[in-house]
Parts: C-alpha cells; structure tokens; sequence
C-alpha cells in the first residue's frame, strides 16, 4: 500500500512539474519544426503546433531546451534558383538503289530499255531546352511548358451488336518540365527531381515520351548531370527493283545546377 501511495505521489509530482508553453515561430511553420522537435520531448510530455504557433507541455527544464533547439532551427528560409538543361541531337539517313525499266514488242523483236538510279538522304538536328524556377529549401517547385495536341485515338467497343471500332480525338499536353524537392546542408544540396519531356511522334498519334526520377546530391553552384538516354533505329526494304536502308538515332542529356539567390 506504500508502494503504490509512493508511485501516485510520484507521477503526481511528475504531471504538476510539467506546464503548458507557447511558442512563436519568426521564420518557420510549425508543421515544419514539429518532426525535427519530438524527440527531444521528455516522457510524459508532449508538442504540437499550428501555423506559426508550438504547443509545449513539459518541465521547465525541457522546455528550456527546447526553445534553444528552435533558436537553431527557426532561421529564414534560404531561396533557390533551379536551373535545369536538357540537350538532345536526332539524326536519320536513308540510302539506297533502284531500278527502272520499260519493255518494248514491235516487229522488229523485244526491246529492254533501264536506268539504275542511286539516293542517299541524311538529316541531323538539335534540341537545347533550359528552364529554371524559384523555390525555397524544402519547397516544391514545378514547370512546364509546351502546347497542347489532339491526338487520333481509336477503340474497339465490344457492344451486343458486335464489335465497334469508334475514332475520335482526345487533346494531350506535350512539353517538357520537371518538379523538384530541394533540400539544404550547409553547401550541399539533395535534390529529388522528377523531369518529363514529350513530343509528338513519327506515325499521327504516337508520341515520344522520356521520364526520370532521381535524387542526386552535390554543391551549389555546380553542374550535375541526372543522366543521360541514346536510342538507335534501322530498317530496311527490298523488291525486285529496289533495295534500301534507314537509320535513326536519338540522343538526350539531363543536367542540373542549383543556386542560393540573395
């Protein structure tokens, strides 16, 4: 009975030494302290927060460290300029022989007259995107530029008269964009990054599509490549007349340059 009269006496005291405080943040969101603080809550106590307000209930003494934790972290929020570079290069050639004729009957026997002809076609391109955008550190920033399409889409509609082939057109935003999370570490910065681009395809309706999703880290200031994609096509065609071969080939590069702006 001693025991348990000293353990309610001791919890009491415990529950009486905590009180409730609240803090004023200048410069963060309380939703962005809250994670980073609750481990330093002593047993018993507890913290939350809304918008620019902490809850604290604690012991004098943890509350006191607790507020110097937030001199530490409530500092202004630093600004940053993502910069990002997408440089691509597409090149084709087509090369071949063929072969025209015409035959000729008349009384004097049969005629065969030809020519052979030779071709040779070759195209190279180049497609330099950049973008940037104004963020915070631990902010979320997202561009995108381009236009929008609309794109034959056929379907097969199973309907209990038969199947139905319906055509119509649907609209598609092609671009190229990216969204970024920076976050900051003295001179560092990690970076997830997630960039897009799309353009519209050989054959009406496809579309050429290239997609990333990364986290990479390195200093301000500086160049980092996110990686980078090559893509090679051939074919050919042959006939009686006729024999000839065609080749593509696509190429694309990502880089990425983060600032502190002033």
């Amino acid at each position: 009975m001693k025991r348990l009269f000293f353990a309610l006496y001791l919890l009491s005291s415990l529950t009486w030494g905590q009180g409730l405080e609240i803090i004023s943040l200048r410069h963060r969101s309380a939703e962005q302290l809250v994670p980073q603080l609750l481990p330093f809550i002593e047993p018993g106590g507890a913290l939350n927060g809304m918008n620019d307000k902490l809850f604290v209930r604690a012991s004098a003494r943890n509350v006191a460290e607790i507020r110097q934790l937030i001199a530490a972290l409530d500092t202004p929020q630093r600004r940053l300029m993502i910069s990002l570079r997408q440089d691509g290069a597409d090149s084709s050639s087509d090369r071949g022989a063929g072969v025209t004729g015409r035959v000729e009957v008349g009384a004097g026997g049969t005629a065969i007259s030809g020519r052979g002809h030779l071709y040779q076609s070759d195209s190279r391109s180049r497609r330099d995107v950049a973008q940037q955008v104004q963020t915070i550190d631990g902010g979320r920033a997202a561009i995108m530029v381009g236009q929008s399409y609309f794109l034959p889409m056929r379907q097969l509609v199973l309907t209990p008269a038969g199947a139905v082939v319906s055509e119509t057109l649907v609209q598609r935003d092609l671009g190229t964009g990216f969204v970024a999370m920076p976050r900051l570490a003295g001179d560092r910065v990690t970076l997830e990054i997630s960039p897009r681009e799309d353009t519209a395809g050989p054959v009406p309706g496809s579309v050429n599509s290239t997609r990333l999703l990364t986290t990479v880290s390195g200093r301000l200031g500086e160049w980092m490549e996110l990686g980078a994609s090559v893509g090679d096509q051939s074919g050919g065609t042959t006939g009686i007349t006729r024999y000839g071969t065609q080749s593509a080939s696509r190429q694309r590069r990502l880089l990425l340059k983060v600032e502190e702006l002033p």
